[in-house]
């Protein structure tokens, strides 16, 4: 057996609250309180399970908290263990993997609290020495499901369960379990499915999954890993032969993706031997992705065989409507092959219509900025340089002269939003780092604000212009600051009718003002393409529909059409001119050998005489 923990149908929140006085335990009945004992520590587990009434499975554990160094949880049997009460019971975590004779005491109480009325709280104590007969010990009739789900009551308000564990240990651990041993035995291994990919869109938008929300397995460094997949097929409902691992990579730019799959000669190794495989990637521990493939009847089947030309790709689905971002599945596809052969299935995964034409992006990196590439569906994904664990993300085509409709017209414009807003929401005023000269030392890096301006002459001689107090509570680019002073010396009520509750917004709209600044200076007028073009236009229109003043840029947007649209006039007529000029020549060229030709053909004439009338006549030498 493999214990492990994460979070099932219902979405549980926990909390561990450390109490440096043993906790007193007390009955419904009983307020009596129990004497300190100093030979223990204790601590309280706070679960709050949520869409209680939901729940399927008949059993259902918290996460693992600790206590004296002993892992525990907390299982309950939601609709009673073979009873008409809720069951409620204390499990140690990772009895599968303790040495042979453990044991550990430990006395505890389990409560259910009333939300409403805390004289109603229901609380049961006990102590109990654990083993491996009894790997947990509890209350079969805790609180009678009558009681439990009476609307007079507050044990369920607002579908939520809230769940107290106070559990005592001894300060001394026993000699027969010691947990540094047990960290030496035994490691940890996290295995991500396709359903911790929906987590996209919600709890986070880059890469593919948050490994803290993911089943995490404890099991024994010596085991080897085919006896690993057996427990997984305990788990998950899936044989062992249906399962294909994937070894996950941190790459050079900071992304972390699933890199390759085990060999069947890993598989056969110790668990211990794969992490240091894993160690050697770059990775931090032991993640494994797991893919399984579902038949017509949705029952999972073995794997395709997967080839040197074979690459798997993510995919992610973007509705800039709804403004919504989602993960819809992952594809097998061949090196060779082209997003034209796969586009009637990408269509099929976002439910769209027969027909409806999309465009296609590669997800590349979000730090320090925001980096997708247009993918061209005629060009090979060996040729696009996708590989394994690469994340492409896709949209309906956007219909022409209806972008204005969206705030954010296209996936890249949405994730640079997402990523300037988290930047806003989870930095910290602090000083902007200095070099010689007072230089920013990192320009490229996104770096807070100061909260007290003078402490920074760049912050001091950029901003003290533009009063805008907002900015002090917030982040901008360090590379942007210049440009938004510049924006503010000349057009100072830019943001002025920007009606928003949170300031950190104003902060993302300078910040994708002097972006779209930024890419103007990047180009010439005869380097920009249609493609920049089209994305400075979604920029400027998403501003202004946010109530920001860009008039002034949308003049010189027009300009900038213009200066390229003649610059291009300039270019195109260049060419057709070499092109006459090229052509001149060839005809000069050409008229210089027909008169070479009629000169021949005078000379010929001159000796055969008046034969030439006879050209078609058969010739016969006798």
């Amino acid at each position: 057996m493999v214990c492990y923990t994460g979070r099932d149908a219902c979405r549980s929140v926990t909390q561990l609250d450390v109490i440096k006085a043993p906790q007193t335990m007390k009955n419904s009945a009983s307020a009596a309180a129990a004497q300190p004992d100093n030979d223990f520590l204790s601590t309280r587990f706070k679960w709050t399970i949520e869409s209680f009434s939901k729940l399927k499975s008949e059993k259902h554990y918290s996460d693992v908290f600790s206590v004296g160094g002993y892992r525990w949880r907390v299982l309950i049997f939601p609709n009673g263990n073979n009873v008409d009460h809720l069951s409620v019971y204390l499990d140690v975590a990772d009895s599968a993997f303790l040495p042979y004779g453990w044991s550990r005491y430990a006395k505890f109480s389990i409560a259910v609290i009333d939300q409403l009325d805390s004289n109603f709280n229901v609380r049961e104590d006990t102590e109990h020495e654990f083993n491996k007969g009894e790997e947990d010990w509890g209350f079969t009739s805790f609180l009678p499901l009558s009681e439990l789900h009476a609307p007079g009551r507050g044990y369920l308000l607002n579908d939520a369960c809230l769940v107290e564990a106070d559990v005592a240990v001894h300060r001394v651990l026993d000699w027969r379990h010691d947990s540094k041993r047990e960290s030496s035995l035994c490691t940890t291994i996290k295995v991500a499915r396709d359903e911790d990919l929906n987590q996209i869109g919600k709890d986070f938008y880059f890469d593919l999954v948050d490994f803290d929300k993911v089943r995490s397995f404890l099991v024994q460094k010596k085991m080897p890993f085919r006896n690993f997949k057996e427990e997984v097929a305990k788990a998950f409902g899936i044989s062992a032969q249906c399962q294909r691992f994937w070894l996950w990579a941190k790459r050079q730019n900071n992304t972390y993706r699933p890199h390759r799959p085990l060999t069947h000669e890993e598989e056969m190794q110790a668990v211990e031997q794969l992490q240091e495989v894993s160690k050697n990637a770059n990775f931090a521990e032991l993640n494994l992705f797991l893919e399984v493939e579902l038949g017509q009847d949705l029952r999972p089947m073995p794997p395709p065989r997967k080839s040197k030309g074979d690459i798997l790709l993510f995919f992610k689905l973007y509705d800039p409507l709804e403004e919504e971002f989602r993960y819809v599945g992952r594809l097998l596809v061949k090196r060779s092959g082209k997003p034209l052969d796969i586009l009637t299935k990408l269509v099929k995964m976002a439910g769209f219509s027969s027909g409806e034409e999309i465009e296609l992006y590669e997800e590349i990196r979000f730090e320090p900025h925001v980096m997708c590439e247009h993918l061209d569906k005629r060009t090979t994904f060996c040729t696009s340089l996708l590989e394994d664990g690469d994340i492409v993300l896709f949209q309906k085509s956007p219909l022409v002269g209806n972008t204005e409709k969206c705030r954010y017209p296209d996936v890249t414009s949405f994730l640079e939003y997402v990523h300037n807003r988290q930047m806003c929401s989870t930095k910290s005023p602090t000083q902007l780092e200095v070099g010689d000269g007072n230089r920013l030392t990192n320009t490229r890096s996104s770096i807070p604000l100061p909260t007290d301006l003078s402490t920074s002459t760049v912050a001091t001689s950029v901003l003290t212009s533009l009063s805008l107090p907002f900015l002090k509570e917030n982040s901008l680019s360090a590379a942007h600051v210049k440009i938004v002073d510049e924006i503010f010396r000349k057009h100072g009520d830019v943001v002025e009718k920007v009606q928003v509750p949170d300031p950190a917004f104003k902060t993302f709209f300078l910040e994708r003002l002097s972006s779209a600044v930024e890419l103007f200076r990047s180009q010439t007028a005869t380097s920009i393409t249609a493609e920049v073009l089209e994305k400075l236009k979604n920029m400027i229109q998403s501003l202004a529909l946010q109530g920001v003043k860009v008039d002034w840029l949308e003049s010189f947007y027009e300009k900038v059409v213009a200066s390229n649209k003649y610059a291009l006039g300039l270019i195109h007529m260049k060419q057709l001119e070499e092109q006459i000029s090229t052509a001149v020549i060839l005809l000069q060229d050409l008229k210089d050998q027909l008169v070479e030709v009629k000169d021949q053909l005078d000379e010929v004439e001159k000796e055969i005489g008046n034969q030439t009338g006879d050209s078609a006549k058969i010739l016969d030498p006798l």
